[in-house]
């Protein structure tokens, strides 16, 4: 839309042809209401061209947004320039942040970097919607893939061990990543209890995962499965299987053909 706009602009003569035309059918407001597309697309693209994560960048941000539309209507801007888009109100303090090209993110999200927390690297073409929360610490570290959506609300906590999203996940609103949990000795106060961990969690690529699902440590779920909404999962999730449920269980596999779990070895 904002290639358009500025090619109908360059275009001297038919630009002020529709303009008049405008004026003349619809009168002046319409008339005006064109050359402030016109004005807030060109607003947009020369201040976007100096986005990034310096001072200046979020500063030039801040200013492209002010004739930007809200929420969702904003993607498109990550599509201006390979530096993608970092919305002023997000928080980003993380030193080990890794961005691919044309990456979005949204309203509030926070990234954030606990004491030894690892790398946190996203895809080309990710989407991160307002008020997710990405964290790590003690080690732990996140990979979101290309052309992955997460969603508004989402946590991804990293601590202890990875958090590892393939390409072209969905990971809805509300869902929760923990790769960690604390222990549970007796005669300790939660607090003071230490951090642990049954191992990364993997998500392989075009996987589906539902609002409001809680993911824990030690657990893979598979390329191309679906895990239903308000899910808790704490075993793995094999290739293209629909798992839901407290604590989630395989029901159905997406090709329509009945679920056989692996049979156990004999003792």
């Amino acid at each position: 839309m904002v290639l358009d706009t500025l090619q109908l602009f360059w275009r001297g003569p038919r630009f002020l042809a529709r303009l008049w035309t405008t004026w003349r059918s619809a009168g002046t407001r319409a008339a005006l209401a064109i050359i402030e597309d016109i004005f807030s697309s060109l607003w947009i693209r020369f201040w976007m061209r100096f986005a990034g994560l310096s001072r200046v960048g979020r500063i030039a941000t801040r200013l492209a947004t002010w004739f930007a539309p809200p929420f969702r209507a904003r993607s498109y801007l990550a599509a201006l320039y390979r530096h993608g888009y970092i919305a002023p109100s997000a928080t980003i303090y993380h030193a080990a942040l890794r961005l691919g090209a044309h990456v979005f993110i949204g309203d509030r999200v926070i990234i954030f970097q606990a004491e030894n927390g690892g790398p946190v690297e996203v895809g080309d073409w990710a989407l991160l919607w307002g008020d997710s929360l990405l964290e790590t610490g003690e080690g732990g570290s996140i990979t979101i893939g290309p052309q992955t959506r997460i969603n508004r609300g989402v946590q991804l906590l990293a601590y202890k061990a990875p958090i590892q999203i393939g390409r072209d996940v969905g990971v809805s609103t509300n869902s929760i990543f923990h790769s960690y949990d604390h222990g549970m000795a007796p005669g300790i106060p939660y607090m003071k209890q230490p951090l642990q961990t049954k191992g990364p969690i993997i998500v392989e690529d075009h996987a589906w995962v539902g609002a409001g699902t809680i993911v824990l440590s030690g657990v893979r779920i598979g390329k191309g499965a679906v895990v239903g909404a308000g899910s808790v999962v704490t075993k793995d999730v094999p290739d293209n299987a629909i798992a839901v449920g407290v604590p989630a269980r395989v029901v159905a596999m997406r090709s329509g053909e009945p679920y056989l779990p692996p049979r156990k070895a004999a003792p």
